[in-house]
Order: C-alpha cells, then sequence, then structure tokens
C-alpha cells in the first residue's frame, strides 16, 4: 500500500479538480435516499454534498469476504484507522490492489469518490451513511472497465508431482450379434473421460483474470505444459481430452454371441506450483503471484470381456 501522504495527495488532487466544476455541487438536500453513479476506471471521479449532522457511521460494503484485505480507512489527518472510525474523524477509505484502486474521501460537507485504475470487467461497490434518525443514505459505485492487466510470462517452481490412481470410473458397452458372421466392437475408452484443469493464483484478486497461459496436460504417454487461450484463474475447466482419443478396444464377437465389454479409466491428479507476473501500465509496475497448477486426467485403462 502507498503511505499516507500519497492517499492524502491524491484526496487533496480530487477536491481540487472537483472545485474546478460546479456542475457537479448539490445542495445537502438534494442528496437522495439513493445514488447511482458511474466513473471511467482509469481516473474517473465524482463528487457531492452531503450532511455530517447526525451521521453515526460511514460503511462501504464490498462483493466478497476476501475484499476486506484490500481497504485501508485513514481518519482525517491521515493517520491509519478502521471500519469502526466515528464517521466525524473518518477522512478517507481506500481500496487498493494491483486490479484495482479507488478512494472515497470526506472533506468538511464533500464527499469525493475517485478510481485511480480498474485493471479488470466493471466492478461497483456501494457506500452506505447511516444517520441517528434512523435515515440512510445509499450511493452505488458503478466503475467501468479500465486498461487490463497485461500477462507478462510465468515461471515454474519446485517439482510435478503426479498422485495415481485418485479416481476410477467404470464403464460398460455390449454388443449382440444375431448374425452368423463374426462382428467387432470398437471402443475409444477415452472419449468418456471428464478431465479436469485450473490455475489458483494465491492472491484473491487475480482471481477471474482471462490469460492466455500454458496449462499441464497429458498427451497419453507424458505430461507437458500445452498453450491454452482465454484461461480463468481460479475457474476450473471440465473436457474432454483432444490428444490421445484415438486409443481403441477392439473385441471380437462370434456369430450368434452377445459380448459385454467392461472397462475402467484410472485418473492421476498432477500439480505443479508457479509464478504469473503481471504489467500494470497506468502504474506501469508488474506485480508476480504465486500460482498452483492442478490438471486431473484419465491416464491409464483396462478393461475384460464377457460373452454369453
Amino acid at each position: 500500500m502507498r503511505n499516507n501522504i500519497i492517499h492524502i495527495a491524491a484526496i487533496a488532487l480530487c477536491v481540487l479538480v472537483s472545485a474546478c466544476n460546479n456542475d457537479i455541487f448539490t445542495d445537502v438536500s438534494d442528496l437522495p435516499e439513493y445514488t447511482d453513479i458511474m466513473l471511467e476506471g482509469d481516473g474517473g471521479e465524482w463528487s457531492s454534498a452531503f450532511s455530517r449532522k447526525g451521521l453515526t457511521r460511514i460503511r462501504i460494503n464490498y462483493n466478497s469476504p476476501d475484499e476486506k484485505e484490500y481497504i485501508s480507512y485513514y481518519d482525517s489527518n491521515g493517520n491509519p484507522a478502521d471500519s469502526d472510525c466515528p464517521a466525524s474523524e473518518l477522512g478517507s477509505i481506500v481500496y487498493e490492489n494491483p486490479k484495482l484502486w479507488y478512494s472515497i474521501g470526506f472533506v468538511g460537507d464533500m464527499i469525493y469518490i475517485r478510481s485511480n485504475y480498474n485493471a479488470s470487467s466493471d466492478t461497483e461497490f456501494s457506500l452506505q451513511l447511516d444517520y441517528e434518525s434512523g435515515e440512510t443514505k445509499n450511493i452505488k459505485v458503478n466503475i467501468s472497465e479500465g486498461e487490463n492487466l497485461q500477462f507478462v510470462f510465468w515461471t515454474p517452481r519446485g517439482d510435478l508431482k503426479l498422485d495415481e490412481d485418485i479416481d476410477r470410473v467404470t464403464h460398460t458397452t455390449s454388443l449382440t450379434n444375431n448374425s452368423s458372421l463374426s462382428q467387432k466392437i470398437e471402443i475409444m475408452p477415452f472419449l468418456d473421460s471428464r478431465c479436469t484443469d485450473m490455475a489458483m493464483p494465491a492472491d484473491f484478486w487475480a482471481r477471474g483474470l482471462t490469460v492466455d497461459m500454458p496449462m499441464l496436460t497429458f498427451n497419453g504417454s507424458e505430461w507437458y505444459w500445452n498453450e491454452y487461450h482465454d484461461i480463468v484463474l481460479g475457474r476450473q475447466r471440465t473436457f474432454t481430452p483432444s490428444r490421445y482419443l484415438n486409443t481403441k478396444i477392439t473385441v471380437d464377437v462370434p456369430a450368434y454371441t452377445k459380448a459385454k465389454v467392461t472397462y475402467t479409466l484410472y485418473y492421476t491428479r498432477a500439480t505443479q506450483d508457479a509464478e504469473i507476473t503481471f504489467y500494470n501500465s497506468v502504474q506501469n509496475l508488474t506485480y508476480d503471484v504465486p500460482v498452483s497448477f492442478t490438471s486431473v486426467y484419465a491416464t491409464s485403462f483396462e478393461y475384460n470381456v464377457a460373452y454369453e
């Protein structure tokens, strides 16, 4: 996090810029019960008059409890505070991580809200002002998408770990041959497999980012890194493998015979730690994010045939 001087300077700058535009000032009585505003992701600003008389609490409502670690409170002197800071002493609220940075400043009877950057998709939060009269003012803030974070590169850390036979899935198929000629059953066992993979970042802010990057992949004989498009960090993919579907079971079925084929797929889990580097062009800074890669593939099978 930036130091208090930078946060105070950012709020002061917002005050200065806003003071040059009289159209955005309203009377205290004009602040409605509900206010809905839209900010540009990179540098958007908004301000309004509000009443401090009888104000008992100022609360920011975030979308997930995990976001709490990115929120900082400061009193009117720029000193660190907490969410229980009295409304009369609260100077600013700052939300900051490499993907999103916005600030809410309280100067006199004015509120100043600024989005420094939003390096992801559209986002929103709400601000709640509680009064001793029981009245509540709600401000919903929508922040548009700004310049996205750029994926720079990834670096594996440590060794690949394989956990074999973590699951078994059995399938059955049969063929009744009512003819006088021999027939065949051909089965591609891996066509029935359901594989999964996921890249889970250690930092909550990085979850949901979409990147093009390699994922742990099994090709029928070995594990390797294969490039994929539109990988969403923190989201599991489920799919049928495309690299070894031509593996085939062929069973002869004699005339006037029923053959029942039972085959079992054995699954292996591969895990690998790595580090992804992102670039924030607004800040001109890079960030390293620890990531755990996990892939589960059907890697082998067994089968047996019963004749009737």
